[in-house]
């Protein structure tokens, strides 16, 4: 871990293009594994959902302290590491559930992803879906609704299903550089479709704009989807400006050159892990096997720092009334 700390690059952001590939891996050892084995035994007549586990139901002094320079190397070093060696094959799938959720439980507390109340996504393609990450199509380069997102591969796809990130620091700074005049529209920001996921009592669309860019305490943070941004502009009847619309482009079209974006596909055992407000994502569209058995499956989640991010409010899409990140369970709801 060490090693990895010294080769961070530095805050200001990072090019893809110059980003050291093999600073990207941590490796899970045989004692981390045996601790894991450890842990899932005493754990094995526990009838708790596995969101209920906590940090300290997965604590072992062979995996603590390792755990933690990882948290610190993801939230203060490039925003972005693979861990490789989950014992996918080992555990069953819904086993694999509480050992993925126990080893995130040491990075942040675990939200909910969506009105349903799934506190690990099922990144698979599903027919007749209603969210991006249960499709098989490509998605575009984008943040999510937590500080830190995790994606386990369990099974990878035939072909396709390449992950694509781009730091957003290093984002802004081109941007700051290339075309300031399009800083003070990506700051003031957009009002946003919640996609029928907000509490009944809340607005359809975010009653406050929500920025692109914004800083607190002198921590720079990026929200961007720009589904959502369109979907409110159209829904309450307010075409983006020819400004607006230049400054949204342009912030796309940097984050897609080639010196900026970096890519990697993830194989079963490893996990991707990302500052998310500092790191956008993306993927290429991928083709399943022909065998159900064998269709690609990740798993992801969602974690709040303990202590959270310093951010402002609107860079929430939700109001959720308990105080989290994500996505507050709103039973009998759904994305439209």
């Amino acid at each position: 871990m060490a090693a990895l700390m010294e080769t961070a690059p530095h805050r200001a952001g990072w090019l893809g293009a110059e980003f050291d590939r093999g600073a990207l891996y941590w490796g899970f050892t045989p004692a981390h594994l045996a601790a894991i084995d450890e842990l899932m035994a005493r754990l094995a007549g526990d009838t708790r959902p596995f969101h209920e586990i906590t940090k300290a139901d997965f604590s072992h002094p062979a995996l603590d302290a390792d755990l933690a320079d990882l948290l610190a190397y993801i939230k203060t070093g490039p925003g972005l590491v693979v861990m490789r060696g989950f014992p996918v094959d080992k555990y069953t799938p819904a086993e694999m559930q509480t050992v993925y959720w126990g080893i995130g439980a040491h990075f942040g507390i675990g939200c909910s992803q969506s009105a349903d109340g799934d506190y690990l996504g099922h990144v698979t393609n599903v027919e007749k879906a209603s969210r991006g990450y249960t499709t098989a199509r490509e998605l575009s380069l984008h943040t999510d609704s937590a500080e830190i997102v995790g994606l386990l591969c369990v099974r990878d796809a035939k072909e396709g299903g390449v992950s694509i990130y781009a730091n957003s620091l290093k984002v802004h700074e081109i941007i700051a550089r290339e075309h300031p005049e399009y800083l003070a529209v990506l700051e003031r920001g957009f009002r946003c479709d919640r996609r029928g996921e907000e509490a009944p009592e809340d607005d359809a669309v975010t009653p406050y704009r929500v920025p692109v860019f914004s800083e607190q305490d002198g921590v720079l943070s990026t929200r961007f989807v720009r589904g959502v941004i369109d979907r409110g502009a159209a829904t309450l009847g307010e075409p983006l400006s020819p400004l607006e619309t230049e400054a949204l482009a342009f912030f796309e079209a940097v984050a897609q050159r080639d010196e900026v974006r970096f890519e990697l596909t993830l194989k079963p055992g490893e996990a991707s892990f990302i500052n998310n407000y500092e790191m956008l994502h993306a993927r290429t569209a991928f083709v399943d096997h022909d065998d159900p058995a064998k269709k690609r499956l990740l798993y992801r989640l969602w974690l709040q720092g303990d202590p959270p991010r310093p951010m402002r409010k609107e860079v929430h899409l939700y109001q959720n009334r308990s105080g989290r990140m994500g996505v507050d369970p709103q039973p009998g709801r759904g994305p439209r």
